[in-house]
Parts: structure tokens; C-alpha cells; sequence
């Protein structure tokens, strides 16, 4: 009864997030992801490379680089993280769990949206999750039996591959150890225990290889991120933060969470080994992530596989609260619409608000606006290509077609929607922490040498000083030609094209040893 309800489910939803996905264009973080297939590596400065193999293969090796294909990943990992979620509900209890789970799956703006329609590390991360979480789950329904040379072998393997997605996979291992240390500590005496820990530490060492041959770039920008600098609590920084989680997880089913957590403290519906496995799972990530940002500011993203693990609490206890001729509850009606809504208002604002929402100042137009972020720029860069001509008639671009950028974002919207459609490169310039993975991207590209002239565009909502940044890499900058991006026949923000004369080479990117 309730598999065929889920085939529909997932029709219905895929349905949805391909609309959305062919509706906007891509945000800082999946153009930024662009760049990875370009030239696959071991590692990347930010995250590990299955994303990037997965916009490989969804893109038909880079055939098809449309924003549509380029999410396709994303989109059938939503497909298929609600039929694990209905497999794994179906698991704990029974079908009509796993139809509830499935259904939070998709209230959920993290597991929906977030990772199910724009190209993250975390679209192919939640599969593997959701993988292991099954797989888990063998340690906690039959006490009384070791698990299965199967089950670690794949437990190994899952781990291997969620952490090769996206380093927060590691906590899937720090909560079956925490379990297994606190309730099943026979388990310790399992030689697959450790077979199974050998196999993830194989699956991903290319992480580490590539970190070694690259002086450990990763850990050091990151630990830079997450250390705690300053005892000082961060008020503004922890508020947000828990805003963010409860708004990206829908805050109707972190409320039923909490209930189901409450609930579950003194009932006993579902067996408690499944219940404490499932915290252990879950609630780590989460503390880790809230505790971070007390001292630093963190992304409300990072603990979303944390509340999916703990959604299927929620979803047993629907079950248990509900009539038995329920088939969608009256609050998971709610949690779905809550979700619509925002998306359709969301699309609305994006495509049709008159103006911009940030900045009105001439030099920074339009700062502040996100939703820029994903509007306007194939329209940028159709009028980039038609002056292009003109300039290149009248001699006024460098011979060697390169632009050139400070930072990552924009370097990879100016990337892909300008450079790319009108057969320019983009070479990053100055500092690697500001660069990222363009300053590997220097490498495979026909990258500047001493003396070179070059373009600089400058969005208005991203302005910078040029005094302290492109004048201390060039000789001479000099404004050649403005563009402008409207928005319901508004001006939005302005588009500063520079011309850069007699490249110096002395910026960090171009003098740091990188593999």
C-alpha cells in the first residue's frame, strides 16, 4: 500500500525540483562546484571529490553543462534519499513509518532543497548517510546477535564514501562508537569491527595523500574556520545559528523532534536500542555544530544530516500518535505546505521583485542582495560576448583572452556564465585563502607570466578596493566599459569591466608550492 504511495511521492517531488532547478540560475557555492570536474584531483582545498564526480557523470563527462544537468545529481539524490528514508522507517517499525519518514524527508528544506536541488558536497553525502544509517541499524534491532561480516564490510564501505562526499561523514563513525561504547562494548571484541574502520581509512586516504603533497591546506583553512580563537560567547553568531537550523530542517519538524525525543524518554514504542542509536547518530553532529557557533560563525547546513537521522524519530512517533486510518498527518500537511510556499515565494521574489533588497549606493548597488546570486548573469554575460566583439575589433582586450579574479566567488559566476560562453579563462589572483581551488585551477590553465595584461569584471554587489588589491598585482587599472544588470526593468547592479597592464607576479597564488 505505502510503497506505491512512495513511487508517487517521489515523481510528484523529482517533478518539483527539476521546475526549480530549470527556474534559477546556480548559486556561489554550485558554480564554485563547477570548477572541480574541470580537472578531477584526489582532494580539493574545500572538500573532498565525489561531487565532483558526480557532476562528471550526470554532465555526460562535461558534454552537458546547463544548470539543469549540472543538478541532475542533486535531484536523483533526493529520489533516492526518500526511498531510503521509506526503507529505513519500514526498518525501525513498519511501512507506514517509513511513509511518514519519506514524507519529512521532503518538509525538510535541507534534505529537499538544500542538498536535493542545488549541486552541494551534501546532495551525494545524504545517500551514503542514509546508507550507513541502514546498514547501522543491524547493531541495535537483534542485541543478541553479532552483526554479519556483510554488515561491517558495508558499513566501512558507506562510511568510506559519506566522508569522501563531505568530511561531516566521520560523525557516522563517532556515534556508532559512542554507542557501541556505552551499550554494546562486546563489540569491541569484533575483529570486523576493525577490518571495517581499515576499510573507510582506505576508502578515503586519498584525502590525506593529497593534503600531505599539498602541506595540509585543507586542515589548516578549516581548523582556521572552527578553532576558537577567542573564549568570548558570540551572541550574534550562536542566534543565527539556531535560527538557521530550525529554518533549514522546517521548524514544524524540528518541533516534532523534540516531542518525539520527549516522548520517547518515557515510552517504549520502538525498542530503545534502535532510540539510542539514532540519538547517538544524530545528536552529536548537532551539538558540535551549535557549540562551534558560539565562538565562530558557522553555515546552518553543516548539522542537516543530524536532524535527517533524528527525523525518523519523529516519523515513529507520528505513527504512534496517529489514528490508524491516518495516511498524511494533519502536521506533516502543514510541514509540506510551509515548504511550497516558501519555494514559490522564494522563486517569485528572486525572478520578479522590481529592484534590489540590498545596497541603493552607486558603488556597492545592489550589496547585501542574495538573491543576485542567482539571478541575471546569462543576460551579463550575452552582453559581455556582444561588446567583446566590438573590443576586440578595436584592439582594446589583451591578445590572451584571460580575466582575471581576487576571490573565488565571483571568479566562478564570472567563470561560467562569462568567461566560459564567450571562450575566455579565468586566473585567480592574491591570496589562497581568498582563492581556493583557483589557485589549482592556475595550473591546467594558460596562466599569467610577468608583464601580461588582463580584464578584471567587478560586480557592484561584490566592489572592491582597487588600491589594495588588483593595484598592488598590476601596473595600471583602467575602467574600459560598464554593464548593467536590471531586474523588472530596475537596475540591480553594475558590471565594472577593467583593463590590467604589466602583471608584477608577486601575489601569493602564483609563489605558493601547490600539487
Amino acid at each position: 500500500m505505502y510503497k506505491n504511495k512512495v513511487y508517487i511521492l517521489i515523481l510528484a517531488t523529482t517533478a518539483f525540483r527539476f521546475m526549480i532547478a530549470n527556474t534559477i540560475e546556480l548559486n556561489n557555492d554550485e558554480v564554485y562546484y563547477w570548477t572541480y570536474p574541470l580537472h578531477l584531483q584526489m582532494n580539493y582545498f574545500d572538500h573532498p571529490p565525489i561531487v565532483a564526480l558526480l557532476i562528471r557523470i550526470t554532465t555526460l563527462n562535461l558534454f552537458l553543462q546547463q544548470e539543469i544537468f549540472l543538478r541532475c545529481g542533486a535531484i536523483m539524490g533526493a529520489a533516492a534519499g526518500t526511498w531510503l528514508s521509506y526503507s529505513i522507517g519500514k526498518k525501525i517499525k513498519n511501512e507506514r513509518t517509513g511513509w511518514f519518514a519519506a514524507l519529512l524527508y521532503n518538509s525538510s528544506i535541507y534534505s529537499s532543497i538544500i542538498a536535493g536541488v542545488f549541486i552541494l558536497p551534501d546532495s551525494p553525502q545524504i545517500i551514503f548517510w542514509l546508507l550507513g544509517l541502514r546498514i547501522a541499524l543491524n547493531f541495535a534491532i537483534d542485541n543478541n546477535k553479532n552483526p554479519s561480516i556483510k554488515t561491517w564490510i558495508l558499513w566501512g564501505v558507506y562510511t568510506g564514501i559519506c566522508i569522501m562526499c563531505k568530511v561531516h561523514g566521520v560523525f557516522l563513525w563517532i556515534g556508532l562508537g559512542l554507542y557501541i561504547i556505552t551499550y554494546k562494548r562486546n563489540l569491541l571484541t569484533q575483529r570486523f569491527l576493525y577490518i571495517s574502520l581499515i576499510i573507510t581509512l582506505l576508502i578515503i586516504s586519498p584525502i590525506f595523500i593529497w593534503n600531505w603533497l599539498n602541506n595540509f591546506v585543507t586542515w589548516q583553512y578549516h581548523s582556521s574556520r572552527v578553532a576558537v580563537h577567542s573564549i568570548s560567547f558570540d551572541k550574534d553568531s550562536f542566534i543565527l545559528a539556531v535560527i538557521g537550523q530550525i529554518a533549514y530542517n522546517n521548524p514544524l519538524n524540528v518541533f516534532l523532534i523534540v516531542q518525539s525525543i520527549l516522548f520517547y524518554r518515557k515510552q517504549k514504542s520502538i525498542k530503545s536500542s534502535i532510540n539510542r542509536l539514532l540519538l547517538f547518530l544524530g545528536l552529536p553532529l548537532i551539538i558540535v555544530v551549535t557549540s562551534m557557533s558560539m565562538f565562530n560563525a558557522i553555515l546552518p547546513h553543516w548539522s542537516g544530516p543530524g536532524f535527517m537521522t533524528l527525523q525518523f524519530l519523529a516519523a515513529s512517533y507520528l505513527d504512534d500518535k496517529s489514528k490508524a486510518t491516518c495516511v498524511i498527518p494533519h502536521f506533516i500537511k502543514y510541514a509540506i505546505w510551509l515548504v511550497v510556499i516558501t519555494i514559490t515565494v522564494g522563486l517569485v521574489f528572486i525572478t520578479y521583485y522590481p529592484g534590489t533588497i540590498g545596497s541603493k549606493k552607486g558603488n556597492e548597488l545592489g550589496s547585501g542582495d542574495f538573491t543576485l546570486d542567482l539571478y541575471g548573469w546569462s543576460e551579463v554575460g550575452a552582453d559581455f560576448g556582444k561588446w567583446m566583439k566590438q573590443a576586440k575589433s578595436d584592439n582594446i582586450l589583451p591578445a590572451n583572452n584571460t580575466i582575471v579574479c581576487n576571490k573565488w566567488f565571483p571568479a566562478s559566476h564570472i567563470d561560467y556564465y562569462i568567461a566560459r560562453k564567450n571562450k575566455m579563462q579565468v586566473i585567480g589572483i592574491g591570496t589562497i585563502n581568498d582563492l581556493h581551488h583557483y589557485v589549482w585551477l592556475n595550473l591546467y590553465r594558460n596562466d599569467l607570466k610577468k608583464g601580461d595584461s588582463a580584464i578584471c569584471i567587478i560586480p557592484s554587489n561584490y566592489s572592491v578596493d582597487l588600491s589594495s588589491t588588483y593595484l598592488n598585482y598590476f601596473m595600471s587599472v583602467q575602467l574600459i566599459h560598464i554593464i548593467t544588470s536590471e531586474r523588472m526593468h530596475t537596475i540591480v547592479r553594475y558590471f565594472k569591466v577593467y583593463l590590467l597592464k604589466g602583471y608584477l607576479g608577486n601575489d601569493e597564488a602564483h609563489n605558493i608550492l601547490v600539487k
